[in-house]
């Protein structure tokens, strides 16, 4: 499903003003990727009528709250918006003609456009026969014959798209990937004195470089931030920073011993600038997506990794790199 949000989700995203979805319970995993279909198909149809894009975002959520919207009493636009979703998608099982059943709907002219266009932009990654490809990522799980969790599936589909790409859930072995690279510093945390300390390592190395004194300033802020953060939910941690001359870019990767976060809490916590939890970092995943090109996050009950990237094809002062 990645190969299609990629096309479309690459701006900074603005914090929406929805919550997290409550799942029904013992969903199948088809029944959970045809859901986030639909709230992406109904996302866009929200777009391509020029409503406010938190009203798209929230689509995603409402989709994975009901498992259907066909015969249920329409209380507002966005259920129907989820509705129309939905009945294309059933045409397209059907193998129906979309364009010409859209065409006879008793809908306003607007909203008609608004589905052909959605036909015509996603019609092979939506509407083509055959099992959903979720990404490249999927393929690591299958190598280990580990069978990833639906429900976290989806999370990372929604949050990754609701964000438009700023937020990626990975997996271990994913983690493993993004530290590819020259490694040019490690540091340990353990104590609020070792901020301070990455932190000046890191902008020795980013001056050395010549790197842009402001984006190093906005790099540097993100670190301290997430290496705060590490301080105050984890025993311990590390940093490093890592060099990736193929990709062109720098990461900071942090990685802590601490409880991790609640899958059902990161929607909210990704999305609502300022809403926070004991184990939740607040502000600072809002300020990391603000700042950064993107964010990468492992959790799991005994330790996270939070990866940070920044673009540094162009960040050399007074200089463009090709």
């Amino acid at each position: 499903m990645r190969r299609f949000l990629n096309k479309v989700f690459k701006h900074t995203t603005k914090s929406s003003q929805f919550g997290a979805p409550t799942l029904p319970s013992d969903l199948s995993f088809s029944e959970l990727t045809y859901m986030t279909k639909r709230g992406f198909l109904a996302g866009k149809l929200s777009q391509y009528l020029s409503m406010k894009r938190e009203e798209g975002s929230s689509l995603f959520y409402q989709s994975l709250a009901r498992t259907t919207f066909k015969k249920s009493k329409i209380e507002n636009d966005h259920e129907r918006l989820l509705q129309l979703s939905e009945q294309m998608l059933e045409w397209g099982k059907q193998n129906e003609n979309i364009p010409e059943k859209i065409k006879k709907l008793d809908v306003k002219d607007d909203i008609q456009n608004a589905m052909l266009k959605a036909y015509d932009m996603f019609e092979k990654d939506l509407f083509l026969s055959g099992d959903v490809i979720l990404d490249e990522n999927s393929e690591v799980s299958a190598k280990h014959n580990e069978k990833p969790d639906p429900t976290w599936l989806v999370y990372r589909e929604v949050i990754f798209a609701a964000t438009q790409g700023q937020f990626l859930l990975i997996s271990e072995e994913e983690v493993t990937t993004y530290k590819a690279g020259n490694v040019l510093y490690e540091g340990w945390i353990k104590e609020r004195s070792d901020i301070p300390t990455c932190r000046n390592q890191a902008k020795e190395i980013f001056e050395q470089k010549e790197f842009n004194k402001a984006k190093v300033m906005s790099w540097l802020l993100v670190l301290s931030e997430a290496i705060t953060n590490t301080i105050k939910h984890a025993e311990e941690g590390k940093m490093t920073l890592i060099e990736d001359g193929e990709k062109k870019e720098m990461r900071f990767v942090i990685e802590d011993k601490g409880p991790g976060f609640s899958l059902e809490e990161l929607p909210k916590t990704t999305l609502l600038a300022g809403y926070s939890t004991k184990k939740s970092m607040g502000q600072g995943f809002s300020l990391m997506m603000k700042m950064s090109k993107q964010v990468l996050l492992y959790t799991s009950p005994v330790g996270s990794t939070v990866i940070l990237t920044f673009d540094c094809s162009q960040e050399i002062e007074g200089k463009v790199v090709s």
